[in-house]
């Protein structure tokens, strides 16, 4: 009797432990952290401008900490499209991934009939800085302050030329929100290459150009700064106003941000951002940014998704008021 109920009380025991297994969530196999594999990150813009310049000093601090190599793809033209399609049609699995401007999401769905990718087929990550544009002339320009050249303006309607990198285009645009804001009217000359030559010779009135581009020619005396698009002055160029100080309100400043291919998993995201985020707080490398004339940002996906929201609806009113179409 007494082996009997030994042997019921242990067969008990057992069938409870394998109800209680039962019913326990299995438990899923560790994942591998992120990332395991270099990451490849496509710059729509050639090799030595601005997003590639940054896109590498932030690689560098990823595989810092990280462990695992950044391979730049430049994946230039079509006012970043090519690169977009590239990476929209990318696997999600977070090694392809998106380092892009505004044009991408916030000027190219209004300016052209047709994309082949879509805002959707892609998740914002991040937002790694701000990029001011900066009004520049030739040093030879009788043009020494944004007064004059305003004045001038006003005097000579579509007689003076401003240049850009291209119909649509980021310093085509912001400059059209300027002008409209002022109530001038400039003859627009936009370019297939580089612009700064001809208003370093004096054959072109006024350009934006990015801060990265600007700065060096401002200090080695090629150009003369007329005014910054952010809101405030920028730390490299203390001495230059920005166009908000005569004209409130007046933003037109570009971006730099990081998007994924829709689809990748969130612990894959999550994991980006943490480390992107860790690559913001470094001090030498925020001291870089500012001394290219940047401004920091490393907003997260939720802040940055707003944000996206609002740039468009401030640049859609621009192409639009402006009729800017291009194919």
């Amino acid at each position: 009797m007494r082996l009997s109920a030994l042997s019921r009380r242990r067969c008990c025991a057992i069938a409870a432990s394998a109800l209680l297994a039962a019913l326990l969530p299995a438990t899923a196999p560790a994942q591998p952290s992120y990332p395991t594999r270099p990451v490849k990150l496509v710059v729509p813009f050639p090799p030595g401008v601005s997003p590639d310049v940054i896109a590498r000093l932030w690689g560098e601090q990823f595989t810092r900490l990280t462990g695992q190599p950044v391979v730049v793809e430049n994946r230039p033209g079509a006012s970043t499209i090519i690169g977009a399609q590239a990476v929209a049609n990318a696997p999600a699995d977070g090694y392809t991934l998106l380092w892009t401007v505004n044009n991408t999401f916030s000027i190219n769905p209004y300016v052209y009939k047709k994309l082949p990718y879509k805002a959707e087929d892609f998740v914002p990550v991040t937002r790694i800085l701000s990029v001011p544009y900066v009004l520049v002339t030739s040093v030879d320009s009788k043009y020494r302050s944004l007064q004059d050249l305003v004045r001038e303006a006003k005097a000579r309607p579509d007689q003076l030329s401003y240049a850009s990198a291209g119909i649509g285009q980021g310093t085509h645009v912001a400059l059209a929100r300027w002008l409209n804001q002022a109530g001038l009217k400039l003859t627009h000359v936009p370019y297939k290459d580089q612009f700064v030559p001809d208003v370093i010779a004096g054959r072109i009135d006024v350009a934006l150009d990015a801060s990265t581009g600007a700065i060096p020619q401002v200090r080695a005396g090629k150009v003369r700064a007329l005014g910054v698009t952010s809101a405030q002055r920028i730390p490299a160029l203390p001495d230059v106003p920005a166009i908000a100080e005569q004209y409130p309100g007046f933003v037109g400043d570009s971006w730099h941000g990081i998007f994924a291919p829709k689809g990748t998993p969130e612990p894959v995201l999550a994991s980006l951002l943490a480390t992107s985020q860790q690559v913001m707080a470094n001090p030498d490398f925020r001291a870089k940014l500012v001394e290219y004339g940047l401004t920091p940002v490393g907003d997260g996906p939720q802040a940055f998704r707003r944000f996206l929201d609002e740039d468009a609806r401030a640049w859609e009113k621009v192409v639009r008021e402006n009729q800017i179409t291009a194919q």
